[in-house]
């Protein structure tokens, strides 16, 4: 309880302050005293969308108190149209808040149409200039032209990511006089494009407001089939653009993709975290641009789950099999050092795509350096225009890595379901079966339980254990002389409560001649999660170790530092939260040598 007055009456004075829009108010509140800080804390919210002008207007601004404490604004607002999704309220937050909320660096604007008459142009990106906004996100947004989207783009100088989906104009875009202009606006900070959601749903062809939009970026660019010119960082928009996302987008066809690409000459990733689609089938070879007018630094490509099986709008095998040709005939797969691509149950080649992705793979040869290989989670939930090549799947072949001698990282997810109870470790057993690279130094194995298939995390992973001493002696042969990262990683959604701390011993002993070479991790998710050896530190980019020994002190140690360099996403891994060690008596002392509390010998520390 606050003095005077109960917790109640305190409550309702902060809905009240929320309600008046007194902002500044409850910050000034929640930094005065510890005991209001939850109360306050509870009404600066991190997203705030408005809908009119009446909802920006009630926000109270105390321009007579400047040296007073101020709330810097939440961290995303989110301009939603109005009556006839007019949008006057993104002119009066501008020149209201510019200078004032200095803490908000994402702006979504959606459902919206951008009227001359509603916004002063010049008045609103002027003001739009003030504020750290480094995420922009246009959801069904029609301009009136195509020059106020490109000067809306030049007028957010912190501006690093930008997601389109369905962007209109009133008049037609492609014209001389608006290519020119834009061509000559302020240089853009721009490092992710994202394209998501564009396609006429009722008939699933490809928008073309989407089809005019590519055109204008291509023109822009003026990069189809020509030299490069020295300095990417000069000259137009969309030239430092380091990484491109797809969320179920449909191309008119793969020419338009490769237009798409010779766009961004700073292009370093790709990924396709939804479904791709090409109307026109098949692939014209003679339309694939020059190799100098396409990204040279363009290493890194990823396909997840969504790309072909569970999106929406599902990838067709036809797709996937054009997107491998463009890729082998333009000479991207030559360069190719991070591929992240999710196959069928047990990385089979069963379906038509799979082959054409293990052909990508092949192709790729020694260039490939990062390999990360996953199966999908709702594997239910499937594509049925991608047909099975085999009608017995004992009899398909599994994912060939045998011609990828430069590999150096391998991460492998397995979803656990009722039909591959009885031979986890056996996809797993012969895909590293296959590798041929001496380079190999780090692998990830990762079981993923779902709440659905899996009665008992706790017998079933008794089950995993029958097949992890061949795991253990297929990675102790000489292929893997230079093996220093050996992770185990079992996930379960349902967060059972299993006996978690005997479960990672005896994971552990099943894999002896590993846990010797002292290269072992192994983590667990129950209702805890838990972790001893080897694990990634992704916030210091270095492997952490954990050595356990009762009644003795235990340190974590940083490992080799490596680079990953081209990988899509760590996230793939699934090895992304703190680390953990087991509690002993004793003293534990972090890399920096810094000391951690005195912790009980009964259990582990780590929870999720």
């Amino acid at each position: 309880m606050v003095s005077p007055f109960p917790m109640e009456i305190w409550l309702d004075i902060f809905k009240d302050l929320d309600k008046e829009g007194e902002y500044d108010t409850l910050e000034r509140c929640r930094v005065a005293c510890r005991n209001f800080q939850a109360m306050a804390e509870k009404y600066l919210a991190y997203h705030m969308i408005f809908k009119s002008t009446e909802e920006v207007a009630r926000i109270k601004v105390d321009v007579s108190r400047d040296e007073m404490r101020h709330w810097r604004g939440p961290g995303q607002v989110n301009i939603q149209g109005g009556n006839e999704r007019r949008i006057p309220h993104l002119a009066t937050f501008a020149s209201r808040l510019a200078r004032r909320w200095t803490g908000v660096n994402r702006l979504h604007i959606t459902r919206a149409v951008w009227r001359v008459q509603d916004i002063d142009a010049d008045a609103v990106l002027r003001d739009l200039a003030v504020f750290s906004i480094t995420h922009l996100h246009l959801d069904n947004v029609t301009f009136p032209t195509i020059l106020t989207f490109g000067r809306l783009l030049s007028s957010l100088p912190r501006l690093q990511s930008l997601e389109l989906r369905s962007v209109l104009f009133s008049r037609q875009p492609f014209d001389a006089c608006s290519i020119a202009q834009l061509r000559v606006l302020p240089q853009t900070q721009l490092k992710v494009l994202i394209f998501g959601f564009w396609y006429d749903s009722s008939t699933v062809i490809q928008s073309s407001s989407f089809v005019e939009l590519l055109d204008v970026i291509a023109s822009v660019s003026n990069r189809i089939c020509q030299v490069p010119p020295r300095d990417i960082a000069q000259g137009f928009p969309w030239t430092t653009v380091q990484a491109l996302r797809i969320d179920d987008v449909v191309f008119p066809s793969c020419t338009t993709f490769a237009r798409l690409l010779c766009a961004l000459p700073a292009l370093e990733r790709l990924e396709f975290s939804g479904s791709c689609t090409f109307m026109k089938h098949p692939f014209d070879h003679r339309s694939v641009p020059r190799r100098t007018a396409l990204p040279s630094r363009l290493d890194s490509v990823s396909l997840p789950t969504e790309f072909g099986l569970q999106s929406g709008l599902h990838s067709d095998p036809r797709s996937v099999a054009d997107l491998v040709d463009f890729f082998i005939t333009a000479g991207i797969s030559d360069q190719l050092r991070a591929f992240n691509v999710w196959l069928s149950p047990y990385f089979q080649l069963a379906r038509e795509s799979d082959i054409a992705l293990n052909r990508l793979t092949k192709h790729s040869g020694k260039t490939l350096q990062h390999l990360s290989l996953g199966t999908p989670l709702r594997w239910s939930v499937s594509n049925e225009k991608d047909l099975c090549v085999h009608e017995d799947q004992n009899t398909a072949l599994y994912f060939d890595v045998s011609e990828n001698t430069g590999l150096e990282h391998l991460a492998l997810t397995v979803d656990v379901t009722r039909e591959n109870i009885l031979r986890l470790c056996t996809p797993v057993t012969n895909i590293v079966s296959n590798v041929t690279s001496t380079h190999i130094s780090s692998i990830i194995v990762q079981f993923h339980y779902n709440s659905d298939s899996i009665a008992s995390l706790d017998i079933d992973l008794r089950r995993l254990m029958d097949g992890l001493p061949q795991l253990d002696a297929v990675l102790s042969g000489p292929i893997f002389d230079n093996l220093t990262h050996v992770v185990i990683a079992v996930h379960h959604f349902n967060k059972q409560d299993i006996r978690s701390e005997e479960l990672v011993d005896d994971i552990r002993l099943c894999l002896p001649k590993l846990d010797e070479r002292g290269i072992l991790g192994i983590s667990l998710d129950g209702t805890k999660y838990v972790r001893i050896g080897l694990h990634r530190d992704y916030v210091k980019n270095a492997w952490k170790r954990c050595e356990v020994k009762r009644n003795e002190t235990v340190r974590t140690h940083a490992s080799a530092t490596g680079s990953d360099k081209g990988r899509m996403d760590d996230n793939a891994t699934g090895d992304n939260t703190a680390e953990g060690c087991r509690k002993t008596r004793g003293e534990l002392t972090n890399s920096d040598g810094e000391k951690v509390p005195r912790l009980d010998i009964t259990s582990m520390v780590e929870y999720k």
